[in-house]
């Protein structure tokens, strides 16, 4: 058995994972890295132990942990470089301090990578060889699975971050320091963002959104809510966010010479408020491929495929055949 581990900029999720793709039992907390690395490396070790309890209680063990983790990693040192929705964690030997605490194996890629890597496992047998995948959270990721296998491009620590390329350079700004980035339009708290914008404006002064933002509870499926309810500022918060993935995804598709992408991540339940201005984004912004031969997909299981990539890649580095 193995443990995947996906460390995102809200929450923490654990699962354990046999090698035939069946999560065993799974863990989620909130991540707290304002807490700072002692704190988070230590709830997340506990995680881990009850999960390996949960092994031994079902006639198993977990020969190795796989963890994913947001932003630029250094893989070798097992070492978070630059996480712009982790912050706390710069310079923290992550895999290290985990390795340290369970005495497992512990092995450290980047969030986006793994989901990669989970969706390709699950896809292995019917899957496209080569297609951009994009995950939507608290922040956004990208990967890029080219000839089946997963693309580190030089090794620099990280890859396809298509969250942290610029599709307005007037827009809002993004925690990694820059304006306009995609994630400033497409993740978790660009929805939270925008209506906080609003707010600020003065172009929000009542109703469930500025209660909510006011009361310091406002969240992403709140806005999500809203905007099933007709409401006209979170309708237009998720038009932006397809719009500006639509622009991102055709650009890449024309940079790439590919046609294919998959979103997953927890914000991808809002698919049905964004595939739409979405679709009309990449018509408008790629020149290169017709509407027929661009292909945005759902994740199989958005909220399971980074655990179980993260699994898949223990199990990989580990060396333990299937």
């Amino acid at each position: 058995m193995f443990i995947g581990v996906d460390v995102g900029g809200t929450h923490m999720r654990a699962a354990l994972v046999d090698a035939r793709q069946t999560v065993l039992a799974s863990r989620k907390v909130a991540t707290q890295a304002e807490l700072g690395p002692e704190q988070v490396s230590r709830r997340l070790a506990e995680l881990c132990r009850e999960l390996m309890r949960t092994a031994g209680d079902k006639g198993g063990h977990v020969s190795a942990i796989g963890l994913g983790v947001a932003g630029r990693i250094d893989p070798a040192q097992g070492r978070v470089l630059f996480s712009p929705n982790l912050s706390t964690m710069n310079g923290c030997p992550f895999a290290f301090e985990l390795r340290e605490q369970t005495r497992v194996p512990v092995y450290m890629e980047n969030d986006a990578n793994v989901f990669g890597l989970g969706e390709q496992w699950l896809r292995s047998e019917r899957g496209p060889d080569n297609w951009l995948g994009v995950t939507l959270g608290t922040g956004v990721g990208g990967c890029l699975i080219l000839g089946g296998r997963l693309w580190s491009g030089d090794h620099l620590g990280f890859s396809a971050e298509i969250g942290h390329t610029i599709v307005d350079p007037a827009g809002p700004e993004c925690l990694c320091g820059l304006r306009g980035c995609l994630e400033a339009h497409s993740s978790a708290r660009a929805l939270v963002q925008g209506v906080a914008a609003h707010i600020a404006r003065g172009d929000l002064t009542d109703g469930p959104l500025f209660e909510l933002f006011s009361a310091g509870m406002l969240t992403a499926e709140a806005v999500y809510q809203s905007a099933k309810q007709g409401n006209a500022l979170a309708l237009k918060l998720f038009e932006r966010m397809g719009w500006a993935l639509g622009l991102a995804i055709g650009n890449a598709f024309s940079l790439l010479g590919i046609g294919r992408a998959i979103i997953g991540g927890g914000v991808s339940a809002g698919w049905d408020l964004f595939i739409d201005p979405l679709h009309k984004s990449l018509r408008e912004h790629c020149s290169m491929l017709g509407p027929e031969e661009m292909i945005v997909m759902l994740s199989e299981r958005p909220n399971e495929a980074a655990l179980l990539g993260a699994a898949r890649l223990a199990q990989l580095m580990a060396g333990v055949e299937e």
